[in-house]
């Protein structure tokens, strides 16, 4: 899962959403020990929503039937186009509309500015400019994530050829999507539940 399935999985609460957000960037447990609780929640909730997509049998053999070089980087591919699809079924899986959670988003990260990263907080510019959670679903943003992803690699990758990956398989990644999302959506209902009951 990418940003955005993040952010939806996270449910309403902001401190989970923040937490969700800050996932990739939160190294160890005892970083944790220095965030909000919430924020704190947020970020095992990201790394619990990581692992039953990781160890999904499907995902795993989606990836183990990519051709090399693209199975090496299935799992970034698939975490990308798994955004898209959720774009695409926003009706199913969306809170509200996709302008007002976009709209919500950069609210949240703008109001929290200094305590991201300064990585973060130069891709929430970036995502703000781009319109990037209300985007999702249009390929020229989701090309301009995978030439992002390969600039950042930096060694040479098949990344910036990621359209590639959803043209070839874009039925199977679909479905794997909406076999996915929801069961996750699920198993991760206790986190969103500890988190409201405890405001």
């Amino acid at each position: 899962m990418n940003h955005l399935a993040h952010l939806v999985l996270a449910g309403s609460d902001e401190g989970l959403r923040l937490g969700a957000f800050l996932g990739d960037h939160i190294k160890g447990s005892l970083a944790l020990d220095e965030l909000p609780a919430s924020w704190a929640r947020g970020v095992r909730l990201h790394r619990r929503i990581d692992a039953l997509s990781d160890s999904s049998p499907g995902v795993r053999a989606f990836i183990a039937g990519l051709d090399a070089p693209w199975r090496r980087y299935g799992g970034i591919f698939l975490d990308v186009l798994f955004d898209h699809m959720l774009a695409r079924h926003w009706g199913e899986f969306g809170p509200c509309p996709l302008a007002e959670f976009a709209e919500g988003v950069d609210v949240m990260l703008e109001r929290h500015d200094e305590c991201l990263p300064p990585r973060l907080q130069r891709f929430r510019h970036w995502a703000r400019r781009r319109d990037l959670w209300s985007r999702y679903g249009d390929r020229a943003t989701i090309d301009a994530i995978f030439q992002g992803l390969a600039w950042r690699h930096g060694r040479v990758s098949p990344l910036a050829r990621g359209l590639e990956v959803l043209d070839a398989h874009e039925d199977e990644v679909e479905t794997l999507f909406l076999a996915v999302f929801p069961e996750v959506w699920t198993r991760t209902a206790g986190w969103r539940y500890s988190s409201m009951s405890s405001m």
